[in-house]
């Protein structure tokens, strides 16, 4: 008698474990974002939101933690519980150059890549008028007035500053590193003539090269992009120059298996989303990767921002 009652208490806490387990999330998730309300980052996670809870059968609820670059977020994405209930975005180069700096309480192993959403290319940019047409033209000219370039980026330890660096060491040539903060600071720079180009994301400069006031002259991709089918990349001109500003997800590392399989399956569903695809024109540019393209693409760019630290410590 004892023994059935036992067997039947046992059969039903498997039950109740077995049904928990299958049930994930019973709650919703949430996602920190580790920069501002209506930013970059923050506009990619609400739309991904928007669509993931028809998939998830759970809301999912943005948490803003901005500061410090992005990297008090990042660290809270790291110690997060490790059950799937707190995700969040990370974005690049920011989340790599923190632990070439040993500023980062977190190594890239803290983290479970889910997918990467969006990649916002560095391209040359010069004022509509300047002088230099191809990026020949520019490279020449600094060859042969050695200190007389000057380049606005967004300042030390950003993809800008990397970008210039690579540049300098594939052509042979220097270029004088002008930081400005933000944007904007950097299309007055150009536009005013205060320098002679500048390092910028894709995005940054768009409404400016559809007016008129500046001209792209190459892309830091390894191929070039359908929304800039022109535009040249600095690989096919001969230059080893790559950059990029991206923006994915990730869970804190240790999630258990089926968790992070449920998360990856619903990433999988909403980025192939019609629906979703459709109304991320003009807001993101999208460049899928999965978990393991995303996990080979983050390792590879902390070499890069590690060797950067040696040269140009930020």
């Amino acid at each position: 008698m004892k023994r059935g009652i036992a067997l039947g208490v046992l059969v039903g806490i498997l039950c109740l474990v077995g049904t928990a387990w299958a049930a994930y999330p019973e709650k919703p998730v949430t996602v920190i974002v580790p920069s501002n309300a209506g930013g970059g980052t923050d506009t990619m996670a609400r739309l991904v939101a928007k669509f993931a809870e028809k998939y998830l059968g759970q809301p999912m609820v943005i948490v803003n933690k901005p500061g410090a670059g992005g990297q008090i977020g990042f660290e809270s994405i790291a110690r997060a519980k490790k059950d799937g209930y707190t995700i969040g975005c990370i974005y690049t180069p920011h989340v790599a150059a923190h632990v070439s700096a040993g500023r980062a309480k977190y190594t890239l192993d803290s983290f479970a890549p889910i997918a990467n959403v969006v990649t916002d290319p560095g391209v040359l940019v010069v004022k509509a008028d300047s002088p230099f047409n191809t990026v020949e033209e520019l490279i020449a000219f600094a060859k042969e007035n050695p200190g007389k370039l000057n380049g606005s980026t967004s300042g030390p330890g950003g993809d800008d500053d990397f970008a210039l660096r690579q540049l300098e060491k594939a052509a042979g040539i220097s270029i004088n590193a002008v930081p400005s903060k933000g944007s904007s600071g950097q299309k007055a720079a150009v536009m005013g003539g205060h320098v002679d180009l500048a390092f910028m994301n894709a995005s940054q400069v768009e409404a400016q090269v559809d007016s008129g006031e500046l001209r792209l002259l190459g892309i830091m991709t390894v191929k070039r992009r359908s929304y800039l089918p022109e535009l040249p990349t600095f690989k096919e001109m001969g230059y080893e120059v790559y950059s990029d500003s991206s923006r994915g997800f990730a869970a804190p590392a240790g999630v258990p298996e089926d968790v992070m399989a449920k998360l990856m399956e619903v990433f999988d569903k909403v980025l192939n989303d019609p629906e979703f695809i459709s109304a991320s024109q003009g807001q993101l540019l999208l460049d899928i990767l999965n978990a393991d393209e995303y996990t080979i693409y983050l390792k590879s760019l902390q070499n890069t921002t590690d060797e950067a630290f040696k040269v140009a410590p930020w």
